[in-house]
């Protein structure tokens, strides 16, 4: 039921060149990538914003404003 909720957001060919590209820029390597693919596909889908209880996970990427639940008003 909660799958259902969510819209799905297409692999693009896009999103490995944007993670690459963003791995290299900020030096990002190992476990760390995973989140750096998060935000791969956030800007090849256009979203400006990730709602993430970790926010220091992500790195500062121009376009991406990491958001937290408790900054929420």
């Amino acid at each position: 039921m909660l799958i259902n909720q969510f819209e799905w957001l297409e692999e693009t060919p896009d999103i490995f060149r944007i993670w690459l590209n963003l791995a290299t820029t900020h030096r990002i390597s190992g476990k760390r990538t995973d989140d750096l693919r998060i935000q791969a596909v956030v800007l090849a889908h256009n979203i400006s914003h990730i709602l993430t209880l970790n926010p220091k996970d992500f790195v500062e990427v121009k376009g991406i404003t990491i958001v937290h639940p408790k900054s929420i008003i």
